[in-house]
């Protein structure tokens, strides 16, 4: 039986996370698509913001796409629905977290250093995505708490993000003094907020139990938790190809107070490593608590403790717990499985147009 062939998309994306989400998996399942990556416009292009709006102008004027798929925001996403709107095509964007109270968290940030064009800039943003918000036709949310949090469960199809465990080694667990890592995005000071609670409460005390810290990452807060912790706590700053990075440890853990579903979670996991997560946000999609990691609350000083202690005193627990986790990132996350997903959203009955609210 022959069937017709798969209309083309476009994607509109900004870098690695987009071709790792967006791209590759619709890829590895052979639906046609076309993209339009800013981060590479950025790079090559002396006035990239009006590259950016000819480039896309001309591929949606050269081809009759019916799906313009983007996880940008801001100006960018009011560009991508206007012109995509014109063109006819349906608008879908991917998203990884509660961006309004992303936006806000930087507000309320700049606001407090006295920086006036970083606060004009995440202002302007608050307020374009108020406004573009409700006119893309369907959404793409990488956890129901997002869903939960933005009240989109009339318009959304929730798509988790792949993970290949074949790029991480694997770590061999053995019987020593355990090194506990976390990698975090400082852009946003409400997401790491509680690893600053957990470092004040517990990381002298766990020191003394032969656990030590260190953290990568990068942003804005950074500085701010150097200044305060760097003697107690490793900071690594940005971390490029750090998949082998994992396999140095012995235990993840995640601080927020703001992630969806946090993709350096599933990296652990794949990774073979044990992890600890916060009992909010969008982790508790991604751990069985006891079999795949150990869902905690960060904010309760005793109850840390005693699951770090517990890994540091098995490295069965620590070797199975991993074992599973990497399993369950390899049969539930593969490149295509996640692209049968995003193939699903295409479908006309899941994209349909709706009105905005």
């Amino acid at each position: 039986m022959s069937h017709s062939p798969e209309k083309p998309l476009l994607a509109v994306l900004t870098g690695e996370r987009g071709w790792r989400e967006i791209v590759r998996p619709l890829q590895a399942i052979g639906h046609p698509i076309e993209v339009l990556d800013w981060d590479a416009l950025r790079k090559s292009a002396r006035y990239p913001h009006l590259r950016f709006i000819a480039e896309l102008w001309t591929r949606l004027h050269r081809c009759e796409f019916e799906h313009v798929f983007t996880d940008m925001s801001s100006v960018f996403l009011a560009a991508i629905l206007l012109l995509g709107k014109w063109r006819g095509a349906t608008v879908l964007m991917r998203l990884r977290g509660d961006l309004f109270a992303e936006s806000r968290d930087q507000i309320r940030f700049h606001f407090a250093q006295r920086q006036p064009l970083a606060l004009a800039r995440s202002l302007l943003t608050y307020g374009l995505d108020q406004l573009c918000f409700p006119w893309i036709d369907r959404y793409v949310p990488v956890s129901d708490w997002i869903v939960r949090r933005l009240h989109i469960q009339h318009k959304s199809s929730i798509v988790r993000i792949p993970c290949n465990p074949a790029d991480f080694p694997v770590r061999t667990h053995t019987a020593t003094p355990i090194r506990v890592l976390a990698v975090t995005n400082f852009n946003y000071p409400q997401k790491v907020s509680a690893m600053g609670r957990f470092f004040d409460a517990s990381c002298a005390s766990l020191h003394a139990h032969g656990i030590t810290f260190s953290v990568a990452g990068t942003g804005i807060a950074l500085d701010g938790f150097r200044a305060r912790y760097g003697s107690e706590v490793e900071f690594f700053g940005r971390v490029d190809g750090i998949e082998p990075l994992y396999a140095q440890y012995d235990v993840f853990i995640h601080f927020s107070g703001l992630d969806a579903f946090p993709y350096v979670v599933l990296e652990a996991q794949a990774a073979g490593l044990p992890v600890v997560v916060n009992n909010d946000c969008g982790m508790l999609e991604q751990v069985e608590n006891g079999r795949t990691g150990f869902i905690v609350n960060l904010d309760q000083t005793a109850e840390v403790e005693h699951c770090l202690l517990s890994l540091r005193d098995s490295p069965e627990l620590r070797r199975e717990t991993g074992r599973r986790a990497r399993e369950m990132v390899s049969q539930t996350y593969s490149m295509k499985s996640i692209g049968t997903d995003l193939r699903q959203v295409l479908k006309p009955n899941a994209t349909r147009h709706q009105n905005p609210w």
